[in-house]
């Protein structure tokens, strides 16, 4: 009975474990089967649509580098770009000239930011560029995108058209009407095969994407990442100019690039039958074209017969290149032969006089004089300097002056007569014949110009040695004095003072407790103190009395001015002469030793002929 009820009602952790472990398998089926379904087919074998399945990467069918959003979006960005940048004044200006910019000059001028491509990488600053090129009519732009991936293009057709709100704008397939839209790109041809689109061969000159062969930084780079001429860039690089085998502003190019003669520019580019003045397939050419007899080949293409004074192919040749009978042979061509030589001068350039030193203009000092040798005919201009000191500006001048001034260092409290006032200068004490203060000299200043206390003012008077303050002496600095100055002073100049004495009286004492009467004998003397030894008075009380310290130290006095500052100043002259006739090589046919030729300079080359 147990049993029974155990099986019916089963064991539910198991049950739970069992069905948990069906469902991780089914999941695990469903990853593993799905993408079976949906991956889309890979082209492995796509040599014949100029994908590449290199590095273990191949192209899908079905998507195109075109149809990619991202990419496209990219294409489009750039092209808005470049169309508002090349407004009329930096569109080229002659047919098949253009202009190119990368993606890291964009970026540069701030016409763009970075692109980002579907895999979050950016996209090749310097292989993704735009580049306008000038036709007939009208501009084409394209605009070459490169990312992690891809690289592709678009060609855009531009102009000034009636529909256009600025400049050049982007050329519609129709003029839109109400209702309609319109294709924003001219169709473009190419070919799509196996979901992979081929655009068509590029119709302007790209630089190769050797980066060697790259125009960088406003230079030209060749093969061999050299700096170059724009000329040698394109010779080494192989770009193709636009001027091959084309008939621009009057001139025949051929198919190497250069200017040359209506029948040589259809020779070299195939444009009519080549065969000019020449022997081909048994038949003579003349300079037409035309099969003509070998005489008038030979005369139209202005052809020499090599044939004088020889007996050639059973026939007898005179001087003249003439068929003759062998008598006249003989008489044509066994006579002294004459010949004529060639002599050569060189005639030097010519120039003219030179123009008169013009009137001296400031110029840098830095500027080099240019003085060649006159006899120099490639010396063609002339500068002379001259340099003096001038007055270039104003600056602020300090003169500094230093004296001894007595100024006040501490105090202290000391047990002293009350009827008088006592003061230390330099560490000698003084008593005051009168209750006036001596520290009132603290208060005396630049401006006070009066008797203050017991300090009398005794005017004001120019210094050329600064004077020292003493005890009972005081000076206020005023000021400099510059009347014996010019512009500047070569010494210092004297100084104004204000002078005052103290009137108070100062007698030399022992202590602070003595009073002047008790003084019997002194042996300092000095002019700044007066010494009563017969004075007498009574102390009166003893009082703490704070007794000022006064000390001498040593200061600097300034005085400032603007005063003229003098520089080297330079002054150029020039003088020019241009080339009448330039340089050149003169040919003459004289006889062998012509004393008249080479007295006057003239050289053999060589070359002779027959007289």
């Amino acid at each position: 009975m147990y049993t029974e009820e155990y099986e019916r009602r089963g064991f539910p952790l198991r049950n739970f474990i069992l069905k948990l472990i069906l469902v991780i398998i089914f999941v695990f089926l469903l990853i593993w089967l799905l993408p079976k379904f949906i991956s889309p087919v890979i082209n492995k074998n796509n040599s014949n649509n100029g994908s590449n399945c290199s590095n273990g990467t191949c192209e899908i069918k079905g998507l195109s580098a075109l149809t990619s959003q991202i990419f496209a979006d990219n294409l489009d960005r750039m092209k808005e770009a470049a169309i508002a940048y090349y407004t009329t004044d930096r569109l080229p200006k002659n047919v098949g000239e253009y202009n190119q910019m990368t993606l890291s000059d964009m970026i540069g001028k701030k016409i763009i930011t970075p692109l980002i491509d579907k895999n979050n990488k950016a996209c090749d600053v310097e292989k993704s560029y735009v580049k306008i090129t000038k036709l007939a009519d009208e501009y084409i732009l394209k605009v070459n995108l490169k990312d992690s991936e891809k690289e592709d293009y678009i060609l855009v057709h531009l102009g000034c058209y009636s529909y256009c709100e600025k400049d050049i704008c982007q050329k519609k397939t129709d003029v839109p009407v109400k209702g309609s839209t319109v294709n924003p790109y001219v169709p473009i041809k190419g070919t799509i095969e196996g979901g992979i689109y081929t655009p068509p061969e590029d119709p302007t000159p790209v630089v190769p994407e050797n980066p060697k062969c790259a125009y960088k930084g406003g230079k030209y780079y060749d093969k061999d990442g050299q700096v170059a001429t724009e000329a040698e860039f394109k010779r080494s690089c192989g770009i193709v100019d636009p001027h091959y085998c084309v008939i621009y502003e009057g001139k025949f190019y051929d198919r190497a690039g250069n200017v040359v003669s209506e029948q040589e520019y259809k020779v070299s580019c195939g444009i009519e039958d080549h065969h000019y003045c020449v022997f081909y397939n048994n038949k003579y050419y003349d300079k037409d074209g035309n099969v003509v007899s070998e005489a008038d080949y030979k005369k139209s293409c202005g052809i020499e017969d090599p044939h004088y004074c020889v007996f050639y192919d059973g026939k007898y040749y005179d001087k003249n290149g003439k068929v003759v009978t062998e008598a006249e042979y003989k008489k044509s061509c066994e006579a002294e032969k004459e010949y004529v030589y060639e002599y050569q001068k060189v005639v030097p350039a010519k120039v003219s006089e030179w123009s008169p030193w013009t009137e001296w203009s400031k110029t840098d000092c830095a500027t080099q004089e240019v003085n060649c040798n006159e006899q120099d005919l490639t010396c063609l201009a002339k500068l002379q300097i001259y340099k003096r000191k001038e007055k270039i500006g104003t600056y602020d001048r300090s003169y500094a002056k230093q004296r001894d001034v007595v100024v006040q260092t501490g105090s202290y409290k000391q047990i002293a007569c009350s009827k008088y006032n006592y003061v230390i200068i330099n560490r000698r004490i003084y008593a005051t014949t009168t209750t006036t203060t001596y520290t009132q000299v603290n208060t005396i200043t630049a401006t006070t110009v009066h008797s203050w206390g017991g300090w009398v003012y005794n005017g004001r008077a120019s210094y050329s040695n600064p004077p020292s303050d003493g005890a009972s002496t005081h000076y206020e600095f005023v000021g400099a004095d510059y009347s014996a100055c010019g512009e500047s002073c070569t010494t210092l100049p004297n100084y104004y003072y204000d002078s005052y004495t103290y009137t108070g009286g100062l007698d030399s004492v022992t202590s602070t407790t003595v009073t002047p009467g008790e003084i019997t004998s002194t042996t300092e003397t000095s002019e700044e103190v007066t010494t009563e030894t017969e004075a007498s008075a009574s102390c009166g009380e003893y009082v703490y009395k704070t007794i000022p310290i006064y000390g001498t130290i040593t200061v600097t006095e300034k005085a400032t001015r603007t005063e003229p500052l003098y520089g080297d100043v330079c002054y150029q002259s020039t003088k020019a002469r241009s080339i009448l006739e330039s340089k050149r090589t003169e040919l003459k046919w004289s006889k062998y030793n012509d004393k008249s030729l080479l007295d006057a300079g003239w050289t053999y080359t060589g070359n002779k002929k027959l007289k």
